[in-house]
């Protein structure tokens, strides 16, 4: 394959049954991005014992995709970081396979990134963002989490949970995520904000999956959310303490030198 310029990261766990409507949005959404250079699709098998990847090999003619499989299920952040290990792309584009975000939102995602931004996330909890036939449990825990974070972290962005993303190549290698799970979107997104990169928001449209389940447990979610503010506010709290004690410092040193 020649240059590749976008590379599409779609993390799937026991996806089967979504996986023709997926295929058939990203051969719309590659035939889009084909004027930009090369395009690849990397699905990220997570473990699923429902067939996914075959389901993948026989719905996804037309596409530049490979399948990476982890032999069990590790978690949406393990299968993000296997997807930025072996991509290859200048941009790179995580997608939920449910397609509970347009993959056609991608472009004018893309588009934002080429700005001069390093990250650029989807946002339906913008002003002009749209939410569609969303659980009412998914969109309290996600707004009452990307409100905790619009008070903790220094950038205010709408929303701080969508997978719905993109990252510029160079970015992504300074990005900090651990969390095996969910977490590991916010993560990215805060570790980004901490380390002064460009982030900026789409407004974007979130609708509710047609086919399969959501994998969120809810409450493990929003505990594994609570101890990362913990965490954030404290490694912030440290860092201005740090700060004050070297202005202290420099301002005794400039006395003392008079």
């Amino acid at each position: 394959m020649g240059t590749v310029t976008t590379s599409l990261i779609i993390p799937c766990f026991n996806e089967a049954e979504g996986i023709p409507q997926l295929c058939s949005r990203l051969r719309e959404l590659c035939a889009g991005l084909s004027l930009n250079g090369g395009t690849e699709v990397i699905f990220v098998d997570d473990g699923s014992v429902d067939g996914t990847a075959d389901v993948i090999r026989r719905e996804g003619g037309g596409l530049p995709y490979r399948i990476v499989t982890h032999e069990r299920n590790l978690g949406l952040g393990h299968a993000l970081r296997t997807g930025f290990a072996e991509s290859r792309g200048r941009e790179v584009v995580t997608l939920d396979s449910d397609c509970t975000y347009e993959p056609m939102q991608a472009i004018p995602l893309l588009e934002l990134l080429r700005q001069g931004n390093d990250v650029v996330t989807g946002s339906p909890y913008h002003p002009d963002g749209e939410v569609v036939n969303v659980p009412g449990w998914r969109l309290l825990l996600s707004k009452t989490l990307s409100h905790l974070y619009w008070i903790i972290v220094p950038v205010h962005l709408y929303t701080y949970t969508s997978c719905f993303r993109a990252y510029r190549r160079e970015a992504l290698a300074v990005l900090d995520s651990r969390d095996p799970g969910f977490l590991a979107v916010t993560e990215l997104l805060v570790s980004a904000i901490l380390k002064g990169l460009r982030v900026a928001e789409l407004p974007a449209r979130l609708t509710s999956r047609r086919f399969g389940q959501s994998k969120i447990r809810t409450a493990a979610v929003a505990m594994s959310h609570l101890r990362y503010l913990a965490r954030v506010l404290l490694a912030r709290a440290g860092g201005r303490r740090s700060s004050m004690i070297s202005q202290e410092i420099n301002t005794i040193h400039s006395h003392h030198s008079h």
